[in-house]
């Protein structure tokens, strides 16, 4: 049923209200209400929206038809508020909408009623039903910003990077080479990017460019005081995967000290089906309640492991790269003590010139010959040729690494030297990257550019 020209009262906004709920198809928080009168009284917009699969191309259609059309809604946002209250307390009354508070916010979910169906209020509620109400309201703010992503992929296809449409014009990229960079991001305010080098020779001539945004912690691959020098602020995100990496570094130790891959080779093999035994312990695995385990890096993740290891019951000793990170929970060792009597080293900080090679040949002959060594930090934190040595000498009981010097790695590359993988477990970067966590680390970025376009400096590095 098509919506009624002019007719603006209380009971066709408790109808479109209703029908938002509707078509909104989970509770509602109270502030979106707010954005549905001004949207659905308006003529061009009530024209496209059945038009459109998404808010962003309905609003794009809706200014190209009215240069004035995002001025006229952000202004009737306030003029139609007192209907929009009156149209709710008509709705609680009647029993047409239930209120009820869900993740500590107030919200209205659809009760049955009789009210015809109004495809519009619908169909936007649908639209809307993934966004928040700021990011609305930035859609309706939007400057002429333009936004590059650099590598998209990087953060995976699964994850939602609609968000950022809101804050400009977004060209989108799922990889960048090196050398594609300078003419992608040419004439763009915002870069997003995650590994991508952005130094000098790169940056030199973006005049346009004024945020730097990386989906990532680190951030090595920029060069921050050239960026500082020519006012090009530079934000990353923080805290976003600490339990998931924290996961993984007890995942990578568990496959190695408890030997789970070949015991489950000889169950599988049915070497275990013959052997009439009902248990095998012909590699030796121990208590981790019985170990000493060294944390190189005490930053949040570096805290969470020691957390971790401590309900586990191993004894925790740290050393601290920047020596700025210290605690009376745990003992602080300096490095040779860490490496000499260090049962599992698991490392836990950034890659800079106080930690680059920080595992050199030296530093592994001096860790037990039976230590565990796990790298979630940064890959050149190990150096990767001395590895390869000492294991292939019979040093060290188990390396797990999912970080790396090259990545990715070269076909070529020295890892695929070591001798005897079994001591091994190599995954691909992935120790920060559950579903939760990528989600997380891409909104967090939005939240960057949503605070630099306020005049924020949020996650800003190089102030």
């Amino acid at each position: 049923m098509k919506i009624v020209d002019k007719m603006k009262d209380e009971d066709l906004g408790v109808a479109l209200i209703y029908n938002f709920t509707k078509g909104y198809q989970k509770a509602v928080p109270m502030e979106m209400y707010d954005i549905v009168l001004p949207l659905l009284y308006n003529d061009t917009f009530r024209n496209e929206i059945l038009n459109h699969h998404s808010f962003h191309d309905c609003l794009l259609a809706c200014a190209s038809k009215d240069e004035n059309f995002k001025e006229n809604v952000l202004s009737a946002l306030e003029d139609y508020k007192t209907m929009t209250s009156k149209a709710l307390g008509i709705a609680m009354i009647q029993h047409i909408l239930n209120f009820q508070i869900v993740d500590q916010t107030m919200c209205g979910l659809p009760l049955e009623t009789h009210i015809l169906e109004l495809n519009e209020a619908l169909k936007l509620g649908e639209m809307l039903q993934n966004l928040k109400y700021h990011d609305v309201k930035g859609m309706l703010k939007k400057n002429d910003k333009k936004i590059v992503i650099l590598q998209s992929a990087s953060v995976g296809y699964d994850v939602d990077l609609s968000r950022f449409e809101s804050l400009g014009d977004v060209v989108m990229y799922e990889d960048t080479t090196q050398d594609q960079i300078r003419e992608r991001i040419k004439d763009a305010h915002i870069v997003i990017t995650n590994k991508n080098i952005l130094n000098e020779s790169v940056l030199k001539g973006m005049h346009q460019l004024q945020l730097i945004c990386l989906f990532a912690t680190g951030t090595n691959n920029i060069d921050l005081e050239y960026c500082r020098q020519q006012g090009i602020k530079v934000a990353n995100v923080k805290g976003y995967s600490t339990d998931t990496v924290a996961q993984h570094t007890i995942a990578l130790l568990m496959h190695l000290i408890e030997k789970n891959a070949m015991y489950d080779k000889y169950v599988k093999s049915k070497e275990y089906a013959l052997s009439g035994r009902f248990s095998y312990f012909d590699e030796v695995f121990h208590d981790v309640s019985s170990l000493t385990w060294g944390i190189v890096g005490l930053g949040d993740i570096g805290r969470k492991m020691a957390f971790i290891a401590t309900a586990m019951g191993a004894k925790i000793q740290y050393y601290s790269t920047s020596g700025q990170n210290a605690t009376s929970d745990y003992q602080q060792v300096d490095f040779e003590t860490l490496l000499k009597s260090s049962d599992i080293i698991s490392i836990h900080a950034p890659l800079n010139e106080k930690t680059k090679y920080l595992f050199n040949e030296d530093a592994l002959r001096k860790m037990k010959d039976n230590a565990y060594l796990i790298n979630v930090g940064r890959g050149g934190i190990i150096e990767e040729k001395a590895l390869v040595k000492v294991l292939n000498e019979g040093h060290l009981a188990g390396v797990g690494l999912d970080v790396f010097e090259h990545e990715p790695l070269l076909e070529n590359d020295i890892i695929y030297s070591i001798q005897d993988m079994n001591k091994v477990i190599l995954t691909p970067h992935i120790a920060w990257g559950s579903i939760e966590a990528r989600q997380r680390c891409v909104d967090e970025v939005y939240e960057n550019i949503m605070a630099f376009l306020n005049g924020i400096n949020r996650n800003i590095v190089n102030l």
